[in-house]
């Protein structure tokens, strides 16, 4: 008899510890984070977060660098933990930081006081680039966001999802990116189990960005996205012959070679050709660079006075990133009537939206 209770306790703790997370969408934990989205920004009631989503907030931030904020949430009966990062809030800087929307590399160091620099990692691809605005407010909630990690893994709780509205959303596939760095590096430990849902989120980098993100979390990221909503389609993007790849046919390189090849006169036709195709974009590029970096960046730093200006990019070839879940509404009468208001430009935007597209 003892052998058989020590079989039943042995088989009840392996289920009790079992592996909650999976990797591929699930439509419930996209409605919870869908409703966590909400609480962030504006808190239910302890008791209505409980029947809404089976978890209970036991952190929140004090608002930090571009008035950015992320709250910790626990599901005691799953063992997993959530952390959100809040989107857009009505004060500060926070509207700010979407617009400085300059390129900046993936890997480098962001001077929070000229004294206090903090190294980032995002990528394994130098030619990766992100926005400037949500890198930054990326690095200061890091410094927040690792110590709480720390603090779980330590009472064996490894298994955590990070999910965001809108500007949270970018904000998370950053701070997604970081922590499987740290994790590549040890800073954190390789058994803690990340899983992302980015919830109406802008796009965060270039294609290099996008590629190393997708390769690293396979299935373990998914972008839900509302047909309906203007968010996911900014920042403002600009292809230059310069963003190809240096094999494509149509990188820079490749046309200056074919081109010397051709005799004179069809040299001067076809170059001229080229600059009339070329030019536009590098100008394009070069005015979006100047006007949403230094210029914004002046706006920022009288709140953040001792923030250091990073090094730009002239590149603005902004991508999608994540597995995408897409909710279209266009054909759904019911939704149209509640939600096509084109005197409010949220309307499809907001997680009210999303979740009544998701419950369909």
């Amino acid at each position: 008899m003892k052998k058989i209770a020590c079989i039943c306790i042995l088989f009840l703790n392996f289920f009790s510890f079992a592996q909650q997370l999976k990797p591929t969408a699930d439509l419930q934990e996209i409605e919870h984070s869908l409703y966590l989205a909400e609480d962030i920004h504006k808190p239910y009631t302890k008791d209505s977060l409980f029947l809404l989503t089976q978890y209970e907030n036991i952190y929140r931030s004090p608002e930090m660098g571009l008035t950015n904020q992320w709250g910790l949430y626990y599901n005691k009966e799953s063992r997993v933990a959530e952390i959100v990062i809040r989107g857009s809030v009505n004060k500060g800087i926070s509207w700010l930081a979407n617009y400085y929307a300059a390129m900046v590399p993936a890997n480098g160091t962001i001077f929070l006081t000229p004294d206090h620099p903090v190294s980032y990692r995002f990528s394994d691809d130098d030619k990766a680039s992100v926005h400037a605005g949500w890198t930054i407010a990326s690095v200061y909630l890091l410094q927040d966001i690792k110590p709480k990690i720390d603090s779980l893994y330590q009472t064996n709780n490894k298994e955590i999802l990070i999910s965001g509205h809108s500007q949270g959303g970018v904000i998370a596939y950053l701070i997604t990116a970081q922590l499987k760095q740290w994790q590549k590096e040890e800073i954190l430990p390789r058994d803690i189990l990340f899983k992302t849902y980015t919830l109406a989120a802008p796009k965060p980098g270039n294609n290099y960005f996008a590629y190393q993100y997708e390769k690293t979390m396979t299935q373990w990221s998914y972008s839900i996205v509302n047909t309906q909503d203007w968010v996911p389609e900014v920042p403002p993007t600009t292809q230059r012959i310069q963003d190809f790849n240096p094999v494509s046919p149509f990188s820079k390189e490749n046309i200056d070679a074919t081109i010397k090849k051709v005799s004179w006169p069809k040299r001067w036709f076809a170059r001229g050709l080229y600059n009339r195709v070329s030019n536009p974009t590098k100008k394009s590029v070069k005015r979006y660079a100047k006007l949403l970096g230094p210029f914004l960046f002046k706006q920022i730093n009288k709140t953040l006075p001792d923030l250091q200006e990073p090094t730009y990019r002239q590149e603005s070839n902004y991508s999608r990133c994540g597995n995408p879940i897409i909710l279209d509404g266009l054909t759904n009468q019911a939704y149209l009537k509640q939600f096509n208001k084109p005197e409010n430009i949220m309307s499809h935007h907001l997680p009210n939206a999303y979740l009544f597209l998701l419950k369909q």
